[in-house]
């Protein structure tokens, strides 16, 4: 089946996540512990980590949210610090913003950008993502037609639902769209179960356990993208204008013995 549009993860898909996540951890704690030293050894500690799975498992829904759930887990740790209410929801807003701000600063892999560039001329361009990165803070909202995360839909990837919604914005067939990412489960297994044809991003040579089966093309960098899908390179469209002129010419030849060569 041709592939009409093509729909992509972010993090650790166009850009190494971990170094700039670290960063935002540290810039939007470091601005708490400076307003109250006692959370010094509690935030990004497994006392947070145990909240994160508390306020979860007690709300499911928060796992789609995840801006909303970071500003809970860190309000409830304040409080249960000895931060008044009004203060502890204050500062889980400031430093969420401090986060997504430093969140956002990310480098891309090599040629993402560029290779995004020819993809938009002749494919449609999609977003679908878990996270909570946003193309238009990051400038790239250009480059895509539509966007798609896990907050949008209630539903995050691996689930088909987040899938479909893509589908639907795009405006083709979910055979026709072909889903590129770095997660076996959520953006490989996620995309063929809702349909989509798929392709693993490995640019951070990770291993897969059943990478011995794998049914899909794995990518290193996003540029191996145009041997598959740019079809027309600079000498191709050479030689199709010197043919269509051949055939231009070979028609007037002989278009008054009725012959059409072309």
């Amino acid at each position: 089946m041709k592939v009409k549009a093509i729909t992509f993860d972010l993090d650790d898909t166009l850009w190494p996540l971990f170094d700039v996540i670290m960063h935002a951890h540290k810039s939007s704690n470091d601005y708490l512990i400076e307003k109250h030293p006692q959370m010094q050894g509690i935030l990004f500690s497994s006392e947070e980590r145990k909240k994160w799975k508390e306020l979860v498992s007690q709300e499911p829904g928060l796992a789609n949210r995840l801006s909303e759930l970071r500003q809970k887990v860190i309000y409830e740790l304040l409080v249960e610090n000895r931060v008044a209410s009004e203060e502890a929801k204050s500062l889980s807003k400031e430093s969420f913003k401090i986060f997504l701000d430093e969140r956002h600063k990310v480098v891309y892999f090599d040629d993402v950008l560029e290779t995004l560039e020819a993809l938009k001329n002749k494919y449609i361009l999609g977003v679908i993502t878990n996270g909570n990165a946003d193309i238009k803070t990051l400038k790239i909202d250009h480059l895509f037609d539509f966007y798609v995360n896990a907050e949008m839909v209630n539903e995050s990837k691996p689930g088909k639902k987040i899938f479909d919604e893509a589908a639907k914005l795009a405006g083709v067939a979910p055979e026709e769209i072909c889903h590129i990412g770095d997660h076996p489960v959520n953006d490989v297994e996620g995309a063929l179960s809702a349909g989509f044809q798929a392709m693993w991003m490995n640019a951070l040579e990770k291993d897969w356990e059943h990478k011995d089966e794998l049914k899909v093309p794995e990518l290193k960098n996003l540029k191996e993208l145009e041997s598959e899908f740019i079809e027309l390179k600079a000498f191709d469209l050479i030689k199709i204008f010197v043919y269509n002129m051949m055939c231009m010419y070979n028609t007037k030849i002989y278009i008054y013995t009725s012959y059409v060569v072309c």
